[in-house]
């Protein structure tokens, strides 16, 4: 070894029963020779501490097995004679010359573990290695710092350095956990990102370091080695970039979830199918608005640059006839419907998209991009209208997957005989009498239903667009159009990912729509409940499944609210939101493809734990965690009210010392061993619409309802 390296006893730890004392003293002297493998604790106060043992057939050289344990704690910068130095490439060469594409210290280290007897020196080794892991500050110890799939608290953590290379940290609140991360973060600081990208995770089973740990430690150490990639991948690109690799969306056009990456790096770009206002909202739209809302309320959270355009179409057959039948003109209808839609937005807690362009007022927009499809050949006039060659356009129907045999791509407006297929659909519509009309090259008219979102989406978003999203009725014929005269238009792809929220049901399982009469409105549900009761009921289903409309799933929906609020009682102005596993499974829930249900069940379980910390003495942590779920609940756009406010509802001041009266009596009943008394007492909070809570701190009410 040399006599420039000291050598004392190895702490007990490492010793395994019945073992010999090191081979060399500190003096140089020789020791009895052992059967004991070299193991190598950090260095004290200059010295190192180790024991040997010589197998009969040791796979690894031990002059290449000391040296790689060596080289790891930093005392491999003696001179070398030859041979060691050509044992050290042998070690370096045992995995790093086959698949796996490791560094030299890395390789070094796997081979020297590798080569040890037995699963306990490993772990005494990696023991040793967890004492030589510098402390990793506070502030890095986040939730996305945090290793997946570990027993322990495991974190990691990555920096890039003036010369290119990459530092990185960790720590773990567990001996062999911080063994493992210690492992990784010693052998690959110091790498460039090319080098770290270029080692395959398989040489962790290759190697045997992990052969015995438990399948959680062995699925951890895997994980540790991706999520440290993924940040060097992150130093190297935006941060959004790397968050869009970490989302995934479900693509209507693929029939797929897929890794969601913007045309733009950090920017996104989502247009919205918006509501025709002929009449009020249903549950449907509601449905539609919130989903979207919380979409683009996610990925704002993720750091993102939204913006977010959703139409106002307030020209159609529909608004035309109902504005004859009542004896107004077709604009005063749809301004009317207008604002009942955006109060009824407002209720349920949506934020206004940041354009909401109206048809009306886009004319120029649409008859431009109509005249560029009649001068490319895509589309034909005759008699004042004009339409879509559907036969052209020859990916037709790859959104749909319909054929174009026995289906017609239609409009909402009666057709003319001057059609050349029945599948061609119309792009702008020549007046009728007492219709409203604009001015065109094809003479006065309208625009047909499909032309308007491809003309109005390419005016506020461009010729491609990051997401289009609407109802499960609009991806035939609608959005199919938008396609395919979009994309002959613009000559570019239109949308790269394609998002449907399914319908709500009505009692009868039909899909609730306005044509067949069966919908309830966002106006008669708010006269019953809370528009954030509504907004939550309509989170507890995944987005693009139907949902079946149940007032006993709104009336479930509130307690959960009430409960989700109770929770929060107490909670003051914190303003660190409190790193915990259950804000982590909410960012993976979202993250994988919008699982709202999840994502619920996450902040449910978080409340819980919070009525758990109320009752001991755990005030730091309960304001921290309280403040994450106020947090959280942001995204999905709820719990942002004062708890105490939501809990007591809308009632006077005399029904709460009413209350507060009866609640003492119930407690001095309960002293007095007068249960009856109590229950009774119980019963009658009950039927004012009371619910009480008894905990170690005493007794604690809400409201039954939020109306």
């Amino acid at each position: 070894m040399g006599s420039s390296v000291s050598v004392v006893d190895a702490p007990a730890f490492l010793r395994p029963s019945g073992s010999a004392v090191p081979v060399r003293s500190s003096a140089g002297s020789a020791a009895p020779r052992t059967n004991r493998v070299l193991v190598v604790s950090p260095a004290v106060n200059g010295h190192v501490a180790r024991y040997v043992h010589r197998p009969s057939s040791s796979p690894v050289p031990k002059g290449a097995l000391v040296l790689g344990l060596l080289g790891l704690l930093g005392l491999e910068d003696r001179p070398r004679s030859a041979r060691t130095k050509q044992r050290v490439r042998h070690v370096s060469a045992a995995l790093s010359a086959g698949e796996y594409g490791l560094p030299p210290k890395l390789a070094a280290m796997a081979s020297a573990l590798s080569a040890l007897p037995n699963d306990r020196m490993r772990y005494q080794q990696l023991m040793a290695l967890a004492g030589k892991l510098k402390a990793m500050p506070d502030d890095l110890k986040v939730p996305e710092n945090k290793v997946p799939g570990c027993l322990s608290v495991v974190h990691v953590s990555a920096s890039l350095e003036e010369d290119g290379t990459v530092t990185f940290q960790g720590d773990s609140d567990a001996l062999i956990s911080k063994g493992l991360v210690a492992l990784l973060v010693l052998c690959l600081s110091g790498c460039t990102p090319q080098e770290i990208a270029s080692v395959k995770p398989e040489f962790i089973k290759a190697s045997g370091i992990s052969a015995a740990l438990t399948p959680g430690r062995n699925n951890g150490f895997f994980n540790m080695f991706k999520l440290m990639n993924q940040k060097v991948a992150m130093l190297a690109s935006p941060k959004e970039e790397t968050e869009v690799e970490a989302l995934q969306i479900y693509n209507t056009l693929s029939r797929k979830k897929e890794l969601f990456k913007t045309l733009e790096p950090g920017v996104v770009k989502m247009y919205v199918c918006g509501v025709t206002v002929y009449d009020l909202c249903h549950l449907g739209h509601a449905r539609v608005m919130v989903f979207f809302d919380i979409v683009a309320r996610f990925l704002r959270h993720r750091g993102y640059k939204v913006t977010f355009v959703r139409n106002v179409t307030d020209i159609d057959d529909k608004i035309i006839k109902r504005s004859q039948e009542a004896g107004v003109t077709a604009q005063d209808l749809a301004r009317r419907m207008e604002e009942e839609m955006a109060l009824d937005a407002q209720s349920l807690g949506c934020t206004p998209p940041d354009f909401e362009p109206r048809v009306s007022e886009s004319m120029e927009e649409i008859t431009e991009m109509v005249d560029t499809l009649v001068k490319e050949d895509f589309a034909y006039a005759g008699k004042g209208d004009v339409y879509f060659r559907v036969r052209r356009f020859e990916s037709y129907g790859r959104l749909s997957r319909c054929s174009l045999d026995g289906n017609e791509a239609g409009a909402r407006v009666e057709v003319a005989d001057v059609k050349e297929a029945p599948e061609d659909f119309v792009l702008w519509k020549s007046a009728k009498p007492s219709e409203p009309s604009w001015p065109s090259p094809w003479g006065p008219g309208r625009p047909g239903w499909h032309i308007e979102c491809s003309a109005m989406a390419k005016k506020y978003l461009g010729t491609t667009l990051d997401i289009h999203g609407g109802g499960p009725d609009l991806v035939f014929p609608h959005h199919e159009n938008e396609i395919a005269q979009s994309e002959a238009a613009n000559g570019e792809t239109y949308v790269k990912t394609w998002m449907h929220c399914a319908a709500v049901r009505s009692t009868g399982n039909e899909k609730m729509s306005k044509s067949l009469g069966n919908f309830v409105t966002i106006r008669d549900v708010l006269k019953k409940y809370d528009g954030e009761v509504v907004r939550f009921y309509l989170l507890s289903s995944q987005y693009r499944r139907p949902m079946l409309y149940s007032e006993e799933a709104l009336a479930e929906a509130q307690d959960r609210l009430l409960k989700l609020y109770s929770s929060l009682r107490g909670a003051g102005g914190c303003e660190k939101p409190a790193d915990c596993e259950q804000a982590q499974r909410f960012e993976a829930a979202m993250a994988n493809d919008f699982d709202t249900v999840n994502a619920v069940a996450a902040l449910i379980d978080l409340s819980k734990e919070l009525l758990q910390l109320r009752q001991g003495d755990h005030g730091a942590e309960f304001q921290g965690k309280a403040r994450q779920l106020r947090n959280l609940g942001a995204v999905l756009g709820i719990l942002q009210r004062n708890p105490e406010e939501v809990c007591k509802g809308p009632v006077d001041d005399g029904f709460e010392e009413k209350v507060e009266s009866l609640i003492q009596a119930r407690a001095d009943a309960r002293k007095a061993k007068d249960f009856g008394k109590a229950d009774a007492i119980r019963e009658e909070l009950t039927s004012m619409g009371v619910i009480i809570e008894d905990g170690a701190q005493g007794t604690s009410w809400r409201v039954a309802s939020l109306v």
